[in-house]
């Protein structure tokens, strides 16, 4: 069993050292300094703050993430994210518009975004299951880039890009073994775990 998952994940772990790595330190670098960026807006102009908040606020009803009891559903956020790194894995497929970094920008703007409204109400902004959460986003993010970057070179006939066939296979490994992990993590940290921290400090 070890072999094969082993064996399962090499071409991601070939990918790394052959640029993905590259994808994923930029993408973290740019999601921080967008959230930094994002933060000190929100929190100097308070009506793109309160903007903001009003429009997650209705944002996130429309998502209906509760269970019948109102409590949050691990299975409804899980899928939640789960949707969001899958699409902003396929915008990847997509050669020469670099959609994911949209994808990573909007995401870092509403953290942001979310961090200055708690700041602002003198209040603890407090996201345990972003320990799991956040890493399953950016690896998606960087590696629709990553794809995004050898579709584009393939277009370009570049034949030592890697083919979709291969960035499809590559980002379905990653989503499989890595990405889908992370997200069960998050999702039942969310639900059980966010709660009760927040109740020790609320």
């Amino acid at each position: 069993m070890r072999r094969f998952l082993l064996a399962q994940f090499s071409p991601v772990l070939q990918a790394w050292r052959n640029g993905y790595e590259g994808e994923v330190r930029r993408s973290v670098i740019a999601f921080f300094v967008l959230i930094l960026l994002a933060f000190g807006v929100c929190l100097a102009v308070p009506e793109v703050r309160l903007g903001l908040s009003a429009y997650l606020q209705g944002f996130y009803q429309d998502m209906d993430l509760t269970d019948e009891t109102g409590a949050l559903s691990p299975l409804a956020l899980f899928l939640n994210n789960l949707r969001a790194c899958v699409v902003t894995m396929l915008y990847g497929l997509i050669p020469y518009v670099r959609m994911p970094a949209l994808a990573l920008g909007m995401n870092a703007v509403v953290l942001g975004g979310m961090a200055a409204v708690y700041a602002a109400a003198d209040s603890t902004m407090l996201l345990p299951h972003g320990i799991f959460e956040l890493p399953a986003l950016i690896l998606s993010f960087s590696m629709g880039l990553y794809v995004c970057g050898h579709l584009t070179r393939r277009v370009r006939g570049d034949s030592t890009a890697l083919s979709l066939r291969r960035c499809a296979s590559l980002s379905m490994r990653l989503l499989v073994f890595l990405v889908l992990p992370l997200l069960i993590l998050a999702a039942v940290t969310e639900a059980y775990v966010t709660p009760l921290v927040m109740g020790l400090f609320l």
